[in-house]
């Protein structure tokens, strides 16, 4: 489906950070696809649901790599932090907590963190300034 999304000329958002497969690394020809369509523009990606791809428990660390790639790919004006809540189907219990804590690890620079934040998640579903 990648191809007709992305000469639909519609605005994409990829949920979950496209849920890779870790054991397949950042290679993965998925992934790599997702990444590709990050340079396009036109598509956003929500730093989310690590607990539904991640091996590991909290902070999810065998999840920063792909998150790295990800903004690399995506810009932080094409990336937005969501914590994934109600947690449908997750797999353990998720804290909320230590999901903010990782934006504060992730983003240290308060104008990164103000970025994913709000300013990309303003733009990208049209909230008044």
């Amino acid at each position: 489906m990648m191809p007709m999304l992305a000469d639909s000329g519609v605005r994409i958002l990829v949920d979950h950070c496209g849920r890779p497969t870790v054991d397949a690394g950042l290679d993965e020809p998925g992934f790599r696809t997702l990444l590709e369509l990050g340079t396009t523009g036109r598509a956003f990606v929500k730093l989310s649901g690590f607990v539904k791809f991640s091996h590991k428990p909290a902070p999810y660390d065998d999840a920063w790599p792909f998150v790295a790639a990800l903004i690399d790919a995506f810009t932080l004006d094409h990336c937005l932090w969501a914590s994934d809540w109600p947690y449908l189907r997750a797999p353990v219990h998720v804290d909320y907590g230590v999901l903010l804590h990782l934006v504060l690890n992730l983003f240290p620079d308060p104008s990164d963190r103000r970025k994913v934040l709000w300013d990309t998640p303003r733009e990208l579903f049209g909230f008044a300034g």
